[in-house]
């Protein structure tokens, strides 16, 4: 025992139901710094999702104007565009387009006998008889189409949130050229 505190102070000083000062410090210290990383974990997760959900936004849409394009292509009656094998199709300077005449009509515009693919500024257009344009695809930064005898090939770059670029490239052989 201690000789300079009475014995009744020292049992409350050792009583094992409590903490002490330095051990509430401590964990108080462990909880913030576990706390610490799993915000940033947290946050490093949420901006890869982010990001990852607008690239995939972009390819989506552009996919989904490639498929368009090969498949009204692939039904065309006659490619209008008169370009040596192997040279991009440009119609005016800056724009890279492709045109083309219907097999047969289509719902949407069955009166159209001409169709038309176009760049125009960061978007894909479609114009049926030089009327009825539609977007297709935005945030791109080039489109060429080149000619091989009768299989075309389409490319087209994206530009995507970050600055990085994609690039998807398909081919297709109008049914019309195949005898």
């Amino acid at each position: 025992m201690n000789k300079f505190m009475p014995a009744n102070k020292l049992k409350f000083l050792r009583n094992p139901a409590g903490f002490t000062l330095v051990e509430m410090i401590a964990a108080i210290t462990l909880v913030g710094v576990m706390g610490l990383f799993s915000i940033q974990f947290i946050t490093g997760a949420a901006e890869s999702n982010r990001l990852a959900s607008g690239q995939k936004g972009l390819l989506d849409d552009a996919k989904l104007a490639m498929e368009f394009m090969i498949r009204e292509i692939r039904v065309a009656n006659i490619i209008t565009t008169t370009v040596p094998p192997g040279v991009p199709i440009v119609v005016s300077a800056g724009n890279d387009s492709i045109t083309f005449n219907k097999f047969g009509g289509l719902v949407v515009d069955t009166n159209a006998t001409q169709i038309r693919y176009f760049k125009d500024g960061t978007a894909i257009k479609r114009t049926s008889n030089g009327t009825n344009e539609t977007t297709l695809a935005d945030q791109v930064t080039a489109f060429t189409v080149t000619k091989s005898g009768d299989f075309y090939t389409l490319s087209m770059t994206l530009a995507g949130p970050n600055g990085e670029n994609f690039t998807l490239k398909s081919g297709v052989r109008p049914r019309s050229s195949i005898s």
